[in-house]
């Protein structure tokens, strides 16, 4: 497994930091991370934020 490190943004502005765990033999697929997103950060729902690598 390793680890994919990215920002999340709104509106030009830093939200957080998030660590997803993947294994790099199957690619990774952006709804997926949208999930993930929305999974911790669920106050992001309906909004336009960016995931920033």
């Amino acid at each position: 497994m390793k680890t994919l490190t990215f920002d999340v943004m709104l509106n030009g502005r830093f939200i957080c930091t998030l660590f997803y765990k993947y294994c790099p033999l199957f690619p990774i697929d952006s709804e997926e991370l949208v999930k993930f997103v929305l999974e911790k950060r669920p106050t992001l729902k309906g909004k336009p934020f960016r995931i920033v690598f």
